[in-house]
């Protein structure tokens, strides 16, 4: 994902008893924290009205090639008439109508980000900062309410109203965001009600942060990983295609089998392994993990290894704790990822829900980490991981012919939401999908077959998806026929 970040902090201003202490502190604090958070930063000190304006133009201008933008500004913040305004260093504080002829608009600002293609747009606002008394930032009666457009967050210093602190080297609203930004795997609203409760409370109560969001999904700054297991197994066994078994290794004969593709050596196999329980206890770990590999890829043909995952867990549980673990931890790597360790373009799905069922169950919890934290650097692609949040999926439909034969109407898909975003991409993943009858092949199906589709799609079984349908067509029948792109991806976000 790829943020960009442009931080403005105003200390120096030209009329006197406006200066301030810690606004650029503030921002170049800030930047260090978002660096870390590998933002590509830019800050701008002590600018005059001509240069935020040239800087917030530029954003604007390459802005479309991220994923998340983010404003920060700290300095002397006012409104006027119900409009809310940044003030540069050269900001006259004569009357209100000359700072507002000579400070830059925030409604501007909003405007920019939101004419971008930028997914997620954060503005944060260290100003509504009242007159000129020693210890506060800005003039009037602080800033007027504003209305964020949709995947947009506005975070200031104060409610509406209200006026901001200086204390120490920051401001209050800065520090305690400095305080809160890195901690892991919290979402960007959850960072600001601490933030919220922490300047209350240094503030002696009487300054209380504001946010406005219409964030459609989750944004989080800093993800922490899950108690990793990344570097367990060789990547020979990451990449299994030419593994080699520790020498001298009893489960060679095994593997071999089942990489025959013959299912009347794969069938052979499961036998074998229950009698050599002794062996499969002193094996190698890698040797183990690539078994459980081989053995979820022959579960798609041979009988007795379909037979095997139709009762996975007491199949399992005839096994030691360890050999049980490393083969559930092959079994759940071989669904996602290739003989190359790569992600796969399609999961392999055809025992998926055994597997899944296994990793959510007590004795599966270290597998379903380990799973987990192979997964957590694919967010693009990835939109279920194994104990995950449920899905929320909306289909939308039109209608591609008024009749198709004996079929009757035919509906296409125009996008299929999740989060309020459209996630249905072209094969190349570099733009959204749109009905075409050129370039695409599309399969016919049923509610009930698209909805096994889109499960197997995102690897995800019945009870962790919710599918739903809008705009043209609302089925609440199985009797309608879909055309279904099968070249296609589904993306968070464009490649």
């Amino acid at each position: 994902m790829k943020k960009l970040a442009i931080l403005f902090g105003n200390d120096a201003y030209d009329f006197g008893k406006a200066q301030l202490q810690c606004a650029v502190n503030d921002a170049k604090a800030l930047e260090e924290k978002l660096v870390e958070l590998s933002f590509e930063t830019k800050s701008i000190l002590n600018s005059d009205l001509g240069t935020m304006a040239a800087e917030i133009s530029n954003y604007e201008t390459v802005l479309s090639g991220y994923d998340v933008g983010l404003f920060f500004f700290a300095g002397h913040g006012f409104q006027f008439d119900g409009l809310n305004y940044l003030a540069a260093t050269d900001t006259s504080f004569a009357d209100d109508r000359s700072a507002v002829y000579t400070s830059f608009s925030l409604d501007n600002v909003i405007a920019a980000m939101d004419r971008s293609s930028v997914l997620i747009k954060i503005l944060i606002i260290d100003a509504c900062r009242s007159s000129s008394v020693g210890g506060n930032r800005g003039i009037g009666t602080g800033f007027a309410p504003i209305f964020a457009p949709r995947g947009t967050i506005i975070a200031f210093a104060t409610s509406p109203g209200q006026t901001a602190k200086e204390k120490g080297e920051h401001g209050l609203f800065t520090a305690a965001i400095l305080e809160h930004i890195m901690v892991p795997n919290i979402t960007i609203e959850n960072m600001f009600k601490r933030v919220r409760n922490t300047v209350y409370i240094w503030s002696n109560s009487t300054q209380v942060t504001w946010e406005h969001t219409s964030l459609m999904g989750d944004f989080i700054f800093r993800k922490g990983r899950i108690e990793s297991t990344n570097n367990i197994y060789h990547m020979d066994a990451l990449r299994d295609a030419c593994y080699e078994c520790e020498v001298g290794s009893k489960i060679y004969d095994l593997i071999s089998d089942l990489k025959t593709h013959n299912y009347n050596y794969q069938n052979l196999v499961i036998n074998k392994m229950s009698k050599m329980k002794a062996d499969l206890l002193r094996a190698d770990i890698n040797d183990l993990f690539v078994l459980g590999r081989n053995l979820y890829q022959a579960s798609s043909n041979a009988f007795n290894v379909i037979n095997f995952f139709d009762n996975l867990h007491s199949n399992l549980n005839n096994y030691g704790k360890d050999v049980r673990r490393h083969l559930l931890n092959g079994m759940s790597y071989e669904i996602y990822f290739d003989s190359k360790a790569h992600l796969r373009r399609k999961f392999k799905t055809h025992k998926y829900e055994a597997v899944l069922s296994e990793l959510l169950s007590n004795e599966g919890d270290a597998s379903r980490k380990f799973i987990c934290s192979q997964l957590e650097d694919f967010e693009q692609k990835v939109f279920y991981i194994p104990g995950g949040a449920k899905l929320e999926i909306t289909v939308a439909f039109n209608e591609c012919f008024e009749e198709y034969g004996e079929e009757g109407i035919i509906y296409c898909i125009e996008g299929v939401y999740m989060e309020g975003q459209n996630i249905l991409y072209t094969e190349d993943g570099t733009e959204l999908y749109q009905y075409s009858e050129v370039g695409y092949f599309h399969k016919q199906m049923s509610i009930t077959e698209l909805e096994d589709f889109l499960r197997e799609s995102f690897a995800v079984t019945r009870r962790n998806i919710a599918i739903d349908y809008t705009y043209d067509y609302s089925p609440k029948t199985d009797d309608i026929t879909i055309f279904v792109p099968m070249n296609q991806q589904f993306l968070r976000y464009a490649n």
